[in-house]
């Protein structure tokens, strides 16, 4: 998703259209699978625009159309921690966003200064502990990948270590079969 989405979020789905001219022909109900795209801000329950999808939703929401089509369900076309996840919410915490369409810890952490208003109290308090926790998980995910690699680097140095051992025994061995083959030439 572009930066200019912040805070805009799409959901697809499959919808049954009838076709009226057809159900006229045909004396019965007959219906055509459409994708619809359902566009909502997060923080405001009240703005929200479904309609069919047009060939720039598809560009715009890539990422989201995408799942859409590898069979995601609306909530799981967005991308990030649920907010059920993050401890640090509680239950009621957790409705009250998801009733405005918030639903991930980086949609609250991306709220904007109107939207927060909008939440009231305790809103700017909410968004900078999600801002933390994203800026944390970020840090402990780099700490995790270089702790893994150091791990890799152990096994690797380890293995070499290995290896010369057995060159060197390999070497001593035949150094004492040169030695006793000199000693015979003698």
């Amino acid at each position: 998703m572009s930066d200019s989405n912040t805070g805009i979020y799409a959901s697809f789905s499959l919808e049954p259209v009838e076709q009226t001219f057809l159900t006229e022909k045909e004396g019965r109900p007959i219906f055509a699978d459409k994708e619809f795209v359902r566009i909502f801000i997060s923080g405001d329950k009240h703005t929200e625009v479904y309609r069919e999808v047009t060939e720039n939703d598809k560009q715009r929401f890539s990422d989201a159309y995408k799942r859409f089509k590898e069979g995601a369900a609306a909530r799981e076309q967005l991308t990030g921690t649920p907010l059920a996840q993050w401890p640090y919410l509680k239950p009621s915490q957790i409705k009250e966003l998801e009733a405005v369409n918030i639903y991930t810890v980086e949609q609250l952490a991306a709220l904007s200064d109107t939207v927060k208003q909008k939440i009231g109290m305790g809103a700017n308090e909410l968004v900078a502990a999600a801002r933390a926790y994203l800026a944390t998980a970020e840090n402990s995910s780099a700490a995790s990948a270089f702790a893994a690699e150091n791990e890799r680097l152990k096994d690797e140095v380890t293995r070499l270590q290995e290896q010369m051992r057995e060159m060197a025994s390999r070497f001593e061995a035949l150094e004492e079969g040169s030695k006793g083959r000199s000693r015979q030439a003698a």
